[in-house]
């Protein structure tokens, strides 16, 4: 991303082979398409912040259902949006974000997973049945 020098008056960046470059405000139109990009780079992170917010909220919408057991039987996570991103020569590309962005999650509701006990729920039982056996009621 370009930056402001220390000195306020230049900016810096690093073109595609990987060398930094840098404009002084006394180069005209050399610094004014630098901060062109710069007002782009900054505007992409901004659009990927809300690309970012529109996706986690529409999984939201899809997920919190399905967790409670209330979503329909086939549910679709809403796609996933690519990055954007600006460099500092001002190619715009688009990529996968990182962190990668969060997948649809879907329940097991298996009837071998719901209707079972568990260990703790048969030892009860056990436990139970022998008190019972021990200590009839009437």
């Amino acid at each position: 991303m370009i930056i402001y020098s220390l000195d306020g008056n230049t900016l810096i960046g690093v073109d595609d082979k990987g060398k930094e470059f840098s404009h002084n405000k006394t180069e005209g139109n050399w610094f004014s398409d630098m901060l062109v990009i710069l007002g782009a780079q900054q505007q992409a992170v901004l659009d990927n912040a809300a690309t970012l917010l529109g996706y986690n909220q529409a999984l939201a919408q899809v997920q919190g259902p399905l967790d409670v057991g209330q979503g329909p039987a086939n549910s679709v996570a809403p796609p996933k949006p690519q990055c954007k991103f600006v460099s500092d020569i001002g190619n715009v590309t688009f990529g996968p974000f990182v962190p990668a962005l969060a997948d649809l999650i879907i329940p097991t509701t298996s009837p071998s997973h719901v209707n079972t006990g568990t260990v703790g729920l048969t030892t009860y039982d056990m436990v139970l049945r022998m008190y019972q056996k021990e200590f009839p009621q009437g």
